[in-house]
């Protein structure tokens, strides 16, 4: 294969990192590189990093945009497609790009001008619908945002999506045809645990020695089925006292939560760190005894292969993606979604069957090797770009 120019639109991007988003094209982007081609990623310009750099051989871009505070995020958003289309438009003066990549429709006003301005052709990869993260769209908002995706989708030549749950739900809820839909799943570098500080550090500072910890992480948001885990929390702490929920992440019911957990008395059985490092996350993947997952909605669900990598015991939800990576008592174990009571057994299952659990972990680690390799997911990616650029050509 002949070597790709591409150009990524992404309003997340190390060290900007708010959700799954940011971690996979990051990992892409990287690999993409890494198999020999061009990849410009054009980004948020966050404190602390230049406008430009080259980092693993990817060219980073990041726009600036005015203080985020001053914006409903709505609008901010518009600000940001605005910065990022005058910017595009200098670099594709110095580059000759085949092919522009967008991700969700956070940057669908600046892929879909520069499409038509550049006459390139336009991949789309959705990470998740607000149908799909809202159970519906009921608010003006919610519209707007939902007919955003249904306009970038319609002008794509080719929509990615990371799951067959995605690729459903996308082909129903943004109404086009499945034939331009293609499933690349996420995947996880092998190396992600490579120079990680050792987790004492983490044991001494949260009292973790004779704990049994029950590591979440992710946004602090509804979707997310953090309330499954202060429902379930007083049955599991009854029988195992020393169980200790960790939930690391940011997001708008935090202190909520937290109030939650503290006004049922709960306070020393659950931790809701709020933002943790990278660093710290994969140093609780790899000190924690289980990893759980209690998401009512999840198109993918990567930190499932973070799990998986860490020969840690997953517990998942059985939604969307998740259920696509992991098999109950195979690879890893699945609880039913939004369900206190089947948290609740399915945990004591995992910390009474220890022996049974890390076996079904070593097989999680096995699968995650063999089915979520980067360098095949790229792979498959720059040959999507290839048909892309191809049905351009041909007018499609």
């Amino acid at each position: 294969m002949e070597p790709l120019h591409i150009l990524m639109l992404a309003w997340e991007y190390p060290p900007m990192m708010v959700g799954g988003l940011g971690r996979h094209v990051y990992e892409l982007s990287r690999a993409l590189a890494h198999n020999g081609h061009y990849v410009h990623v054009v980004t948020v310009h966050e404190e602390r990093c230049t406008t430009y750099e080259k980092i693993h051989d990817v060219h980073v871009h990041r726009v600036s945009v005015d203080d985020r505070e001053k914006y409903h995020f709505y609008e901010w958003i518009a600000q940001l497609n605005k910065s990022m289309f005058a910017y595009t438009q200098e670099l594709c003066k110095c580059y000759t790009f085949d092919v522009i990549h967008a991700h969700d429709w956070l940057v669908a006003i600046c892929a879909m001008e520069l499409q038509k301005q550049q006459h390139l052709s336009l991949v789309t990869t959705i990470h998740a619908t607000e149908h799909g993260r809202n159970g519906g769209i009921y608010t003006s908002l919610q519209w707007k945002i939902h007919m955003h995706e249904k306009e970038l989708v319609k002008e794509s030549n080719i929509v990615i999506v990371c799951s067959q749950f995605m690729k459903n739900e996308v082909v129903r809820d943004l109404e086009i045809n499945g034939e331009g839909v293609v499933v690349h799943p996420n995947g996880i570098d092998r190396h992600f645990f490579h120079a990680v500080t050792p987790s004492l550090e983490i044991t001494q500072r949260y009292n973790l020695a004779e704990r049994l910890v029950v590591f979440s992480i992710g946004r602090i948001v509804n979707e997310k089925g953090f309330y499954t885990i202060i429902e379930a929390a007083p049955q599991i702490i009854k029988l195992y006292p020393q169980v200790l929920f960790i939930i690391a992440g940011q997001g708008a019911m935090l202190e909520q939560y937290r109030a939650v957990v503290q006004g049922r008395g709960l306070q020393h059985s659950i931790f809701f760190l709020g933002h943790i490092t990278e660093e710290e996350q994969r140093a609780f993947l790899q000190r924690c005894d289980v990893l759980l997952i209690p998401s009512l909605y999840e198109p993918f669900g990567i930190v499932a292969l973070e799990g998986m990598l860490a020969k840690r015991p997953v517990l998942v939800s059985r939604v969307g993606g998740l259920q696509e990576i992991i098999i109950d008592g195979v690879n890893g174990f699945q609880m039913k979604s939004g369900c206190s009571q089947n948290l609740s057994e399915k945990l004591i299952f995992i910390i009474e069957q220890r022996e049974f659990a890390q076996c079904v972990a070593n097989k999680g680690y096995e699968d995650v090797l063999v089915h979520y390799n980067w360098g095949e997911i790229a792979r498959a990616t720059a040959h999507t770009y290839e048909k892309a650029v191809q049905h351009h050509k041909c007018g499609g």
